[in-house]
């Protein structure tokens, strides 16, 4: 069986398109774990007709609202399938995203997480572009370099590493899927589905958890203190493209919240750590629109 979890606060006009994602899906040994983070609009009334419906899905909520670290923990430990595979309320499925991704996941006994590319959509920008992943086998340094496997969205693992790694930390406010993937990665191999499986929804000018490039700084800052003792085994040359990595990052999460000064400041710091043709012309870039940028993301 494979649990799959969809934290959710507040997105009752959202949550149906990701449930019926989940329903569709061509693997059907499932069941679906609805925890409810707090919300106070039709959140519930929403999940109730799913469930009058569907005996697989099931919803919890509590209050009040403490984060989606804690959400997702809370589908952890409601959850019993042998599988745990995560879903964002605003994102949704392709229908045979879980059954490829347990072929994978079946075809290496040293896997223990398997991730998807994925469709990434700024839906008030009218962008759309793919993210198709290729990295596999034992990432456990290739991790702390950079966050090769991206969203929860798109990773199922299996439930029992989760008792060697720990589950999403708490204290975090971003990165929280990266700082997990870290941990997981040093307890068996990652292996991909290079194809786009999932509909990663982007709703810029609303509320999100990536809003505050604040937080991301701060979030790296915890983790590099974490890491301290797995970073230590990174060479200087390692060292600096982690550097440059999180940078590219952060002047990116700049650049999406409006903050185009910012955003330079990280791309001239990255052509100071070393020269990168990408950061020189993200820099430039800068000086447009985040919309640019975007429609520069979807030709390369």
């Amino acid at each position: 069986m494979v649990s799959v979890v969809i934290p959710t606060h507040n997105r009752a006009d959202l949550i149906g398109r990701a449930i019926v994602s989940v329903l569709n899906q061509s693997y059907k040994d499932i069941e679906l774990l609805i925890v409810s983070d707090g919300s106070t609009d039709e959140t519930k009334t929403v999940v109730d007709e799913f469930i009058n419906k569907d005996k697989r899905v099931r919803y919890h909520e509590y209050f009040p609202s403490k984060g989606g670290n804690f959400a997702r923990n809370a589908g952890i430990h409601l959850s019993v399938g042998e599988y745990v595979a995560f879903l964002d309320d605003d994102d949704e499925w392709l229908p045979d995203k879980l059954t490829k991704q347990l072929d994978v996941m079946q075809s290496d006994k040293k896997n223990v997480l398997v991730y998807t590319g994925c469709n990434i959509i700024y839906v008030n920008d009218g962008v759309k572009y793919s993210a198709i992943p290729k990295l596999q086998g034992d990432l456990g340094k290739q991790i702390l370099l950079d966050n090769y496997v991206g969203s929860t969205s798109t990773v199922i693992l299996k439930k029992s590493v989760l008792s060697k790694s720990g589950e999403f930390d708490e204290n975090l406010q971003a990165l929280q899927d990266y700082d997990l993937w870290i941990r997981i990665a040093q307890q068996g191999h990652v292996g991909v589905v290079s194809e786009q499986l999932i509909n990663y929804y982007n709703y810029r000018g609303k509320q999100q958890v990536s809003a505050l490039t604040a937080r991301y700084e701060k979030a790296f800052e915890y983790m590099n203190v974490k890491y301290v003792k797995l970073l230590s085994g990174l060479s200087k040359k390692q060292m600096a493209e982690k550097k440059i990595n999180e940078k590219f990052l952060l002047g990116n999460k700049a650049m999406r919240n409006n903050n185009p000064q910012s955003a330079r400041r990280y791309f001239r710091e990255i052509l100071q750590i070393k020269w990168s043709a990408k950061a020189f012309v993200y820099l430039l870039l800068s000086y447009t629109s985040f919309k640019t940028v975007l429609k520069f993301r979807s030709l390369i």
